[in-house]
């Protein structure tokens, strides 16, 4: 019966240890805040399932030092087997975490650096929707800010690109968002605000727009946006350049 359990409690421990590995591989090549969030939650299911594993391990650790008759033999070996691949699994976990760590950090001093271009009321508009964006996007967002902020942006161009984020704002704004999409309802309502103020040239109103963007696109098959097409290359025309 011990022998049973320790065979069935190796298997289900090496299960979940290939889970983790198939979460190392994914999170190797993942940059949106939503999946990598989404991977730090199994992790830590992973962690609890471990430590079932451990409570489950010193039971029947004690069960065969309290038997003498089957202190060796496949009992015994087994007891040695689940004991490896436990501190294998801890092993993955901690690497793991530790991994999860230095990407959220990453990720916070690029989205801290994306809001320190920004004044104090600009930061309130925009910082839900940089809290969101990929290392990819944050990227691309610092990238479109130098262009703008350099004035190599034609106003021609300004103009195009506001016409494509005005449309997709009015759209939005029209819609009845569900609970995960009040944020960006409300960034929006915050956004075109800017976009009515006088005061404001082409140039910043693009700036303010930029870091909303892609948060947009995200949110797309979501939204139904009707303007979706001419907003992504209003983006990708921003990006090229």
């Amino acid at each position: 019966m011990i022998e049973l359990r320790l065979q069935q409690l190796e298997d289900n421990i090496k299960q979940d240890l290939e889970l983790l590995h198939g979460y190392e591989d994914a999170l190797r090549y993942a940059s949106d805040p939503r999946t990598i969030a989404k991977y730090r939650r199994e992790i830590e299911r992973q962690r609890e399932a471990w430590a079932r594993y451990q409570l489950e391990y010193n039971e029947l650790q004690k069960k065969v030092i309290d038997n003498p008759l089957i202190q060796t033999g496949t009992a015994a070996e087994l007891l040695q087997q689940v004991n490896t691949t436990l501190d294998q699994m801890d092993a993955k976990l901690d690497s793991l975490q530790e991994g999860q760590a230095s990407i959220l950090n990453e990720l916070g001093e690029m989205r801290q650096a994306v809001l320190a271009r920004f004044d104090t009321s600009e930061q309130k508009i925009i910082a839900s929707a940089v809290e969101k964006l990929s290392q990819e996007q944050l990227s691309d967002v610092q990238i479109i800010l130098d262009h703008i902020e350099a004035n190599r942006a034609q106003e021609e161009k300004l103009t195009e690109a506001l016409n494509d984020i005005q449309q997709a704002l009015s759209e939005i704004e029209k819609q009845t968002m569900n609970s995960a999409s009040l944020q960006l309802a409300n960034d929006v309502r915050n956004l075109s605000k800017v976009f009515d103020d006088p005061k404001l040239d082409y140039a910043h109103k693009l700036k303010v727009s930029v870091p909303i963007i892609p948060l947009i696109l995200s949110y797309e098959g979501e939204i139904g946006l009707g303007s979706a097409l001419n907003l992504k290359n209003a983006w990708n025309r921003l990006r090229r350049k």
